[in-house]
């Protein structure tokens, strides 16, 4: 098989999978119990976030949280393409990553630890418990509900990643406050 025909094959695959996707939504998860809790899940965060949120930091809280969707949205890309985990339901079927996960629970819950644990100290150990509950409670619960399949992926493996991610941004946002 020379290069064009299988470029067009892939083409030809991602457009069947792409409508596998949305006829899967529509039937399974569009407006079910399932679709209604992906609201929730999107949305109540974010109202929790506006009600604490330090009005006096709100360009460096943003920045925080927007990089933290930006590298969640990347990790979980690259997960799901090289069929490490997967998605049963979404609230959109348009993105194969888990939109209220990486726009939602995870940047809104990291921009309120980096809003209150300011020290290094505390930080680190806020994130230890968040890194815990992200890995080894929401991920497992999100399994047996269909949200979140396991291909090749252990928990276990998410705690270290939910940890550096905050680590690191909060080290590159040290650097930015600096104006280096």
């Amino acid at each position: 098989m020379n290069q064009s025909s299988l470029y067009n094959k892939e083409i030809e695959l991602q457009t069947e999978a792409d409508i596998a996707l949305r006829e899967y939504w529509l039937k399974y998860t569009f407006l079910t119990w399932e679709f209604w809790l992906l609201i929730i899940l999107m949305l109540f965060p974010w109202v929790v976030w506006w009600r604490v949120f330090d009005r006096k930091r709100l360009f460096e809280i943003l920045t925080y949280g927007f990089l933290v969707m930006f590298v969640s949205i990347v990790f979980d890309a690259i997960g799901v393409e090289f069929d490490l985990w997967d998605y049963q339901h979404q609230l959109v079927p348009l993105f194969d990553v888990f939109v209220v996960y990486d726009f939602s629970v995870m940047p809104v819950t990291y921009m309120i630890a980096y809003q209150y644990f300011n020290k290094w100290k505390d930080f680190i150990v806020a994130h230890i418990i968040i890194a815990g509950i992200f890995a080894f409670v929401a991920e497992p619960l999100l399994v047996p509900i269909n949200f979140y399949k396991l291909l090749q992926w252990e928990h276990y493996y998410s705690f270290p990643i939910y940890f550096a991610i905050a680590v690191i941004l909060k080290w590159v946002m040290g650097i930015l406050k600096k104006g280096i």
